[in-house]
């Protein structure tokens, strides 16, 4: 059925995911993955949208050559990158032209969520791209493509979604080949690890704008799951890695997932996860992590330190616990059902600075805050610019350390809470 596939990364940024140069998110190998499960004959060629915008005529050939091109897209979160530039919709629908008569898909957040322009903008809903594609995947790709393989064009599922990890965990495996063709190997590679898929805020909507939470409860994977993937990308040569693809590593593993707003962590688990990375790839030079739940600290403080010194005794230092605050202001935290107020803020911020910012065998603080606010939402007046500075100001008068400090503004989503409000 398919001798030859084209795997197009034209990278993605999801508020748990991260796939612009120097990372690769999790989409290539979970395609890369089933192909391969299904039949280790199939030529599976992976390009980067920047090796293709700087070899067009090669890329248009290699295509026209294949049986199925799979465009991976959805940079959500507004950013600006050093490493890559994200396809835009007019090459979208450049390759979904030139490719006409080769069966396309289109995968990955835009499939969902439509395409950001970035910040300040209405994403962009697809159905005017229906027309360029064989099919858009709203659902995750591995189980698109298992069904595909299995049973055909008719009767493949393009919106399901998962409710387990069985079958991703094997396409991980199986599909880690892949990052040996991304143009950052043997060099900088960073890989995104997914730990778990959901927001635990779902079961009161999260934040107005996210998309973590419409994929309803949250399902985590299994250590084994996780170690055994980065045992095989070990041995492939990759020494940079990120748990980063998840709403708030401070609670994988833990209980209450699914039932509670704010779980509480469960240190036990969470240092299996990392004990057993270290012990199949001892030789990582990174191990960092992403997001963290700021409202977890507040609400669960005694448990988060010693979530918290856990990923301390077994990461790289120089790490990042980006906190979702989003705004300072009360008005604007009610108004969007934001994590914390203000001063719960303040004081995960000084919590992670206590035990984090003490500094490792790099020289680098150990593991600092980084801020996120977002301008635009709902609720906001001059006032919130005010505010925002004031607590940025106490921050620095009270001579606590962060990493970074992102300010964006917000991007309106299909299938969130904003979307409804988009013409208001």
């Amino acid at each position: 059925m398919f001798r030859k596939i084209i795997i197009l990364d034209g990278y993605t940024d999801e508020p748990s995911g991260l796939g612009v140069p120097p990372y690769i998110n999790t989409y290539p190998r979970l395609i890369a993955g089933v192909f391969r499960l299904f039949d280790k004959t199939i030529d599976i060629r992976y390009w980067t949208i920047d090796d293709a915008r700087s070899a067009l005529s090669r890329f248009i050939d290699d295509s026209k050559s294949s049986d199925l091109v799979v465009i991976i897209a959805g940079c959500e979160v507004p950013g600006k990158y050093v490493g890559g530039k994200p396809i835009t919709l007019r090459e979208i629908e450049y390759f979904a032209y030139v490719l006409r008569d080769i069966s396309k898909v289109l995968v990955g957040p835009i499939a969902r969520f439509g395409y950001s322009y970035g910040g300040g903008s209405i994403a962009v809903s697809l159905k005017k791209l229906r027309g360029f594609f064989t099919e858009i995947v709203s659902g995750d790709p591995e189980l698109y493509f298992y069904s595909l393989l299995t049973s055909g064009w008719e009767k493949a599922e393009p919106n399901r979604l998962r409710d387990n990890y069985d079958l991703a965990d094997k396409a991980f495996r199986n599909g880690a080949f892949i990052v040996t063709q991304h143009p950052n190997y043997g060099w900088n590679l960073i890989v995104e690890i997914e730990t778990f898929r959901g927001c635990p805020r779902y079961i009161r909507g999260g934040c107005s704008f996210c998309i973590e939470p419409r994929f309803g409860k949250p399902i985590v994977r299994s250590q084994r799951g996780i170690i055994e993937e980065i045992e095989v990308l070990y041995r492939l040569g990759i020494r940079h890695i990120r748990l980063g693809k998840q709403p708030d590593i401070l609670v994988y593993g833990s209980r209450e997932i699914g039932y509670e707003e704010f779980p509480k962590p469960n240190p036990v688990e969470l240092e299996k996860l990392f004990f057993g990375i270290r012990n199949v790839a001892p030789g990582l030079r990174t191990i960092h992590i992403d997001n963290v739940n700021p409202g977890t600290i507040a609400r669960n403080p005694e448990e988060s330190v010693k979530a918290i010194k856990i990923i301390i005794k077994y990461h790289t230092p120089g790490d990042v616990a980006a906190l979702g605050i989003e705004s300072f202001d009360e008005k604007v935290v009610e108004a969007n059902n934001l994590k914390v107020y203000p001063d719960e803020a303040l004081d995960a911020i000084r919590l992670i600075n206590r035990y984090g910012s003490i500094r490792g065998w790099n020289g680098l603080p150990h593991l600092l805050p980084g801020i996120n606010l977002l301008h635009g939402l709902p609720g906001e007046s001059r006032e919130t610019y005010i505010v925002n500075y004031r607590y940025l100001k106490q921050i620095l008068d009270e001579n606590l350390l962060i990493r970074r400090l992102n300010i964006r503004r917000i991007s309106v989503l299909e299938n969130t809470p904003l979307w409804s409000k988009k013409n208001i």
